[in-house]
């Protein structure tokens, strides 16, 4: 049997149930299948979700607690990264496949690399590490001279329309003529980031004055486990439909784009997801594959919080985008399971609690917008978890433990007494009189006001709290409400076997899917907090005859 289950991010239940109608594939699957409320975990954020789904155990067991996750001896500059294999505790469904002797494919996990596990027939991929700090940014590229990776990019407008754009490739420097307007083809580049040069692909707008050069993806080979893999990969794939995996969400918010121009990033990443999951379906032997599609998470925290027909329509055109993604790997398995991480809630304001930290002098900013570690006594790393910055606990400590119980209650104060109008923001705080254990906060934020998101961002030009601008700040958020943020969905049907009615899957949590699909394939000695789901086990054994 070839069980596939497909994640897509952010597809919330209340919206699915609300339009599965219009949507043809997902409305034939539940049709014909099963159809299901899937309760995520707290924070109910996309790594630690799909850490606990892939691992089958909560958070607290599986080590994933945080964006970052907090460890002693190291400072808080350098946490463990959630979007790592590094925080698992408890070891991901594909180590248990392999060791059994099943094929397994990934094409996205935050989790699956750097490969810890090296278990034969796994192969593991995750697009967005070809990204790399500071040197994936997207740019605007002026006429003249523009120094792109340490190389030079020349920009030379000849008329009113057009552009000649000099760049660096790998053999030699290439010329492209772009018009006003105009799209390029995937480019390959060369440049630097660190002390290492690197081959690089990319996409090039170009509008009335400049060009968008869009985030470039980096052949480092750190994007999968399988180096032959990644090369076919890169020049099958990468090079032809370019390597977006995001809408540019970050260069809208920075006024680098328009609307329009981050709406055309979307379906460039809609393009790129469908083109690399179906090559990678089609190349890999597997029993057991994992694929994955952002597009819906992407445009619901643009979008989702903004009351009018426009925003509406591109939230539901990306829930059409997950549903083409889906009946595109309809015929790849036996059983298809798909599955979202958590939902969205509207907001209309942001909490940036980095910034309250810093107006109450506990962290610090320099002039260059980086946070001050020598200067900074405790830090909000997202997941809820504002950790202090103890000495003989974190590397380069500054806060004395004789210091530390005061400093808490200090902050905590601060939290209780934010207000935005007569009504306090967060809901529930919890701090320890004593140092938190590694993976977890010395003070934890439990909940948050309605219409109010979270950050961890912090910049000298900023206020604690801000309002949404519609289409330029995200408006839909995920992870403390506990109301529609908390679920998503699961739908799962065999390709020959069809129900004579739907099938509704009660009570299902993100953690019961691992469970599941190991004891589909036989595995049952692997002990993790979630269940398998019954209904799909006994749907099984009455058909598993046809296969």
């Amino acid at each position: 049997m070839k069980v596939l289950l497909i994640v897509i991010d952010g597809m919330a239940f209340h919206i699915v149930e609300k339009i599965r109608h219009k949507l043809p594939t997902v409305n034939g699957l539940i049709e014909k299948g099963f159809f299901g409320k899937l309760e995520s975990v707290f924070p109910s954020l996309t790594p630690i979700a799909l850490a606990s789904l892939v691992t089958g155990n909560s958070p607290k067991l599986n080590g994933v607690t945080a964006p970052k996750v907090f460890m002693k001896n190291k400072p808080l500059s350098n946490e463990l990264s959630a979007y790592t294999s590094e925080p698992l505790k408890t070891d991901p469904i594909w180590v248990y496949l392999g060791k059994n002797g099943y094929k397994v494919l990934v094409t996205s996990s935050p989790q699956a690399l750097p490969d810890r596990w090296k278990v034969e027939g796994t192969t593991l991929l995750d697009p967005y590490k070809s990204k790399m700090k500071k040197c994936s940014d997207a740019k605007v590229l002026t006429e003249g001279e523009n120094k792109v990776l340490g190389k030079i990019w020349l920009v030379e407008k000849t008329s009113a329309n057009k552009f000649y754009v000099s760049y660096p490739s790998p053999s030699s420097e290439k010329t492209l003529e772009i018009e006003n307007n105009q799209w390029s083809s995937p480019i390959l580049v060369r440049g630097k980031c660190g002390k290492e040069e690197f081959n690089g692909v990319t996409l090039l707008h170009a509008r009335e004055k400049d060009i968008y050069l869009a985030p470039i993806a980096f052949d480092n080979k750190k994007w999968g486990n399988d180096l032959n893999l990644l090369e076919k990969v890169w020049n099958d794939v990468s090079l032809v439909h370019g390597m977006m995996m995001d809408g540019d969400h970050i260069s809208l918010h920075r006024d680098m784009i328009n609307f329009e121009e981050y709406v055309e990033t979307v379906k460039k990443t809609f393009n790129f997801f469908m083109n690399y999951t179906k090559y990678l379906l089609d190349n890999v032997k597997w029993d057991f594959a994992l694929t994955y599609l952002p597009v819906v998470d992407n445009v619901q925290h643009l979008l989702y919080g903004i009351e009018d027909e426009k925003a509406s329509e591109y939230v539901f055109q990306s829930y059409l985008m997950a549903d083409e993604f889906i009946k595109m790997q309809l015929d790849y398995a036996d059983l298809v399971i798909v599955v979202s991480d958590h939902g969205v809630e509207k907001i209309k304001k942001k909490v940036f609690v980095n910034k309250l930290l810093e107006r109450i002098n506990v962290l610090s900013i320099n002039e260059k917008d980086e946070i001050d570690w020598s200067k900074t006594k405790a830090y909000y790393g997202g997941g809820g978890q504002i950790r202090i910055n103890l000495k003989g606990r974190e590397e380069k400590g500054v806060v004395s433990l004789k210091e530390f119980p005061k400093l808490v209650r200090y902050i905590v104060r601060n939290l209780e007494n934010l207000t935005d109008g007569n009504d306090k923001v967060f809901t529930s705080i919890y701090a320890s009189e004593s140092p938190a254990p590694d993976r977890e906060g010395d003070i934890k934020i439990g909940g948050i006001r309605e219409f109010y998101g979270i950050s961890s961002i912090v910049r000298k030009d900023m206020e604690v709290i801000e309002t949404i601008i519609p289409y330029k700040n995200n408006s839909g958020e995920h992870g403390y409400f506990r109301k529609n943020d908390l679920y998503g969905v699961i739908i799962a049907k065999y390709r020959q076997s069809e129900l004579k009615r739907p099938e509704t899957i009660q009570q299902a949590r993100i953690i019961d899917v691992a469970p599941t699909i190991l004891k589909l394939f036989g595995i049952n000695n692997i002990k993790m907090e979630g269940r398998p789901i019954i209904k799909l086990l006994e749907a099984y054994e009455s058909s598993h005859r046809i296969f």
